[in-house]
């Protein structure tokens, strides 16, 4: 274990205290806001007592989310800019910023900061489209693998690689995405990340899919329609997607305004 990069042992204990009893510390509603101001709280405490070297994160977690980010953080307490930015659901973010401190905890070689042995109830969503944060993409995995392993795909997902998917583009810059849930669970999504170009911004589509059990009752174009609105109003230019050419997939999506762009092809190197 590198000592020069841990935390106290007081300190983690403190952290582990957070984690597991956040409403003890933070409140019952409490998110990342409230984790940095008891964190600020913690370290004037602490110069007042004329401990200068106490550390509560460990050093070298900013550099961390820097590179990870790409991006300065601007300050000691920089690094949580960037978690909100990722994700702006002020309780979803204290998830993930718990997430990214164990991720480089362990990239040291040090000793996580354990979940709470029994896990909050994540609250009922409501049926209808729903915007995706941080803390819905497990329960997206299992809804991608319900889709995507059936017929037409016959795709071969286990949880474990559809939630890191989903993981790896939900934290990709200028991600946006919309879900659409009934009875409690989650049943079809669109997700992709926006791309800057010469003469504007565009979108991508990277994944959208609909639950069989559910295709004929008009969520697909829903979803559609939603993340246009929301991209036309944030001046995306042009939304542009790459899928299997089939005669039921093109009908779809030129029904709901899509047109097949001459002179582009998909390659790629074969297995």
């Amino acid at each position: 274990m590198d000592q020069e990069k841990d935390i106290t042992r007081e300190e983690r204990e403190l952290l582990t205290l957070l984690r597991s009893r956040p409403e003890m510390y933070l409140g019952y509603y409490a998110g990342l806001h409230e984790f940095v101001e008891f964190v600020r709280g913690y370290e004037v405490a602490a110069m007042r007592h004329h401990l200068h070297e106490v550390r509560f994160l460990p050093e070298g977690f900013q550099e961390f989310i820097e590179e990870r980010f790409t991006g300065e953080t601007g300050g000691a307490y920089g690094w949580w800019h960037h978690i909100m930015e990722a994700e702006p659901d002020n309780r979803a973010a204290l998830g993930y910023f718990w997430l990214l401190l164990n991720e480089y905890l362990f990239s040291c070689g040090l000793a996580i900061i354990p979940p709470p042995r029994t896990m909050p109830e994540q609250p009922r969503k409501e049926d209808g489209l729903s915007g995706i944060g941080f803390t819905d993409l497990s329960r997206l995995a299992e809804s991608y693998m319900r889709t995507f392993n059936g017929e037409p795909w016959w795709d071969r997902w286990d949880k474990a690689t559809a939630l890191a998917r989903l993981k790896d583009l939900y934290r990709s810059p200028g991600f946006d995405g919309t879900s659409v849930w009934k009875d409690g669970m989650p049943v079809g999504a669109v997700m992709g990340r926006r791309e800057r170009y010469c003469d504007g911004d565009c979108f991508q589509i990277v994944e959208f899919w609909v639950e069989p059990r559910v295709q004929h009752e008009g969520w697909d174009a829903r979803l559609l329609a939603d993340l246009r609105d929301r991209l036309r109003i944030q001046g995306v230019r042009k939304i542009f997607l790459v899928t299997v050419q089939t005669p039921q997939i093109g009908e779809f999506y030129t029904k709901n305004g899509f047109v097949l762009q001459d002179g582009m092809c998909v390659m790629q190197i074969p297995e």
